[in-house]
């Protein structure tokens, strides 16, 4: 009864002090209690309460001592479900890094307690904090791993509808090209949306949840106008603000608010359109909702840009810079990726453990199914031909033994692999991304308190974008190369131009051709046909140009060539650089290798030996390989090696 009037008190906005003696009261009798569920469950009804209000810091606050007490009472399922709850708020201000942290936390006890149901959940919550990164491939990924969870425990349950507006989400945010890999490009995927709101809605009417409706309604209409359906869509946006009225969730009315506010901002219904879109940003700005406010401010600024009104219009476009600012920045970013590739190797592992104990189970069936049939030979040996029997099923069943101890031994060499490929990413993570960032954080201080001159400005300035722009590339090659190792890459092996792929990779070297004074004479036809995939091939290209550039002397050239024989084609870069030891080109030429050593170039320019190894994985997905030799007089050659495609004209 406290905690009821503690939320009744809440929602009139009743004075912090009015409020604190009915929670202490309500938690001192809880503590009393002899069922400790009473004390679990008080702190999760009373986040629940500024939850729904949208006070997100003091619901956290609750939540966090509430994980503190139930994680030393055992309560793995409360523990659960307060990591849950945390991860929906941490979306809805925007720190997903956080999100995707307890989202972890909360896979890993749902997992141990064989929680189907609660697993599907936080694979919806992930679903939605990889909506909000534009991750639509990976958030597909994690909502169609839900769904046929949800569907297990009920085709109306409320999961479902749920899980079904995320794809109905999915399908309308993403770009073209996450479309593709989805399977869902095209017009059709408006009708898509509508057909799965008209299966949502109903489920959401059944449990009571106006909030859940009201997000449908807001789908259904963003779809009708997409169609051009404009009377449909007014229509169900209309409702769904009516709903959102009606309904308790403070933090969806006020992203209702600013979607039918921005609808009437298009159909140029400036009167309502402006009423609703403020609304939504003074709600958006009380609750923390960036998002939301982001959104709203934009629309405003436009609107009153539209008007002559300069300064509104610039009031406005300040809000919506300072907010975008919050959201999205570089660390911010970074600190997404590790959360994202952590999660994604914990996953990982966690498939392989099942996959295991299924094998593992397997195994002792078979050793069981030989040990009956042994004693049964034995047993009818009198029989010449019972025994030959006998023993034709015993082979039979040491073969099987065998293919299952192979398959056993392939997934615990998978197994290392992977923690072989985790160990590497973040020893790299540590090493050789911290030096860069503290040294621009070193070069900003001095900059802010003018503690620089002229002179050495520009020395530094030079060495923290040497520096820099390995990085920049340390990264894109680790995060392609993570991406292989994890989850696998499709590829789309096909007859493309080479001369034009390496035109394409030579314009993003202008820069640093002009820094050192270097030529790249390209000799390759302009109708020299390849079979590969482009955009790995680019990479690949990108990578070797990159080196040798970094190895070679100022003033000195690089050349681009093709040579051919009846089925393999061989691309080279030549360089009159530093060349490379024995040991450098041993690595290179070796089949397989998981380590490639890594030396300063002519300007002391930094690598990690990366990129090698990632030409050397990405050919191998062609049916090619990387090899190497010295120049003359000096310098070193890198060759590509790959099939010769059969036909002659290039693809249309």
């Amino acid at each position: 009864m406290l905690i009821r009037v503690y939320g009744e008190l809440v929602y009139n906005n009743r004075p912090v002090s009015e409020l604190k003696k009915y929670s202490d009261s309500a938690k001192a009798i809880a503590l009393l209690l002899p069922n400790r569920d009473n004390i679990r469950k008080f702190y999760f009804r009373l986040g629940v309460i500024h939850h729904g209000k949208g006070e997100f810091e003091e619901a956290l606050e609750i939540y966090k001592e509430g994980v503190e007490l139930v994680s030393k009472e055992g309560d793995k399922n409360l523990q659960a479900g307060f990591y849950m709850s945390m991860s929906d708020i941490y979306n809805k201000i925007t720190d997903y890094a956080s999100a995707i942290d307890v989202c972890e936390r909360a896979i890993q006890l749902f997992g141990e307690l064989n929680d189907q149901g609660g697993q599907a959940s936080i694979y919806n919550n992930l679903s939605g904090t990889y909506i909000q990164l534009k991750d639509y491939t990976t958030a597909y990924k994690y909502a169609t791993k839900a769904l046929p969870m949800f569907e297990a425990d009920g085709l109306q349950s409320r999961g479902v509808g749920s899980i079904k507006l995320v794809i109905a989400n999915i399908l309308l945010n993403a770009d073209e090209a996450s479309l593709h890999k989805i399977g869902a490009v095209g017009k059709s995927k408006y009708q898509r949306v509508i057909q799965l709101m008209k299966e949502a809605i109903p489920i959401a009417e059944l449990d009571k949840d106006l909030g859940l409706k009201s997000e449908m309604l807001i789908a259904m209409g963003v779809s009708f106008e997409k169609s051009n359906q404009l009377a449909d869509a007014q229509r169900a946006y209309e409702l769904a603000l009516a709903t959102a009225i009606e309904g308790p969730d403070l933090n969806i009315l006020a992203s209702t608010y600013g979607a039918v506010g921005k609808f009437f901002h298009r159909q140029q219904s400036n009167q309502k359109g402006v009423s609703y879109l403020h609304r939504a940003l003074a709600m958006s700005t009380q609750s923390g909702l960036l998002e939301v406010e982001r959104e709203a401010a934009e629309s405003l600024s436009n609107y009153y840009e539209r008007q002559k009104q300069m300064d509104s219009a610039f009031y406005y476009y300040k809000r919506f810079s300072n907010v975008e600012n919050q959201i999205f920045n570089k660390e911010k970013e970074n600190e997404f990726t590790r959360k994202k590739l952590k999660l994604d190797f914990s996953i990982k592992e966690k498939e392989y453990a099942v996959e295991q104990e299924k094998i593992n189970q397997q195994l002792a069936e078979k050793k069981l199914e030989i040990s009956f049939k042994n004693k049964l030979a034995w047993l009818m040996g009198i029989l010449t031909m019972v025994v030959i029997t006998a023993a034709w099923f015993f082979y039979k069943s040491k073969k099987k033994t065998q293919e299952l101890n192979a398959t056993i031994e392939a997934q615990r060499q998978s197994l290392s692999e992977l923690v072989q490929v985790k160990d590497k990413i973040f020893s790299i993570l540590t090493h050789d991304m911290r030096s860069p960032v503290n040294s621009l954080i070193s070069f900003v201080y001095l900059l802010e308190n003018d503690e620089i001159n002229k002179d050495q400005l520009a020395q530094y300035a030079k060495e923290l974008g040497n520096t820099l722009r390995a990085t920049s590339a340390l990264m894109e090659n680790l995060l392609n190369w993570a991406g292989t190792q994890l989850q696998g890459f499709d590829t789309n092996i096909e007859p493309i131009p080479l001369h034009t792929v390496v035109q394409e990779v030579l314009t993003s070297f202008s820069a640093t051709l002009k820094q050192k004074n270097i030529q790249i004479e390209n000799s390759i036809n302009e109708n020299d046909l390849v079979l590969a995939d482009k955009n790995l091939l680019a990479l690949v290209i990108r990578n070797l140009i990159s080196n040798a550039l970094k190895f070679s002397y100022v003033g000195k050239a690089i050349w681009l060539s093709m040579k051919q024989n009846e089925n393999e084609l061989t691309i080279c870069i030549a360089d009159e650089g530093m060349g490379m030891s024995a040991e450098a080109m041993e690595q290179i030429n070796q089949y397989f290798t998981n380590t490639m050593t890594s030396t300063y170039g002519t300007n002391k320019e930094k690598g990690t030996g990366l990129g090698l190894m990632l030409c050397k994985s990405f050919l191998s997905m062609m049916s090619g390989k990387l090899s190497a030799k010295n120049n003359q007089p000096q310098g070193s050659i890198l060759m590509i090696h790959l099939p010769k495609p059969l036909i002659n004209n290039a693809p249309q």
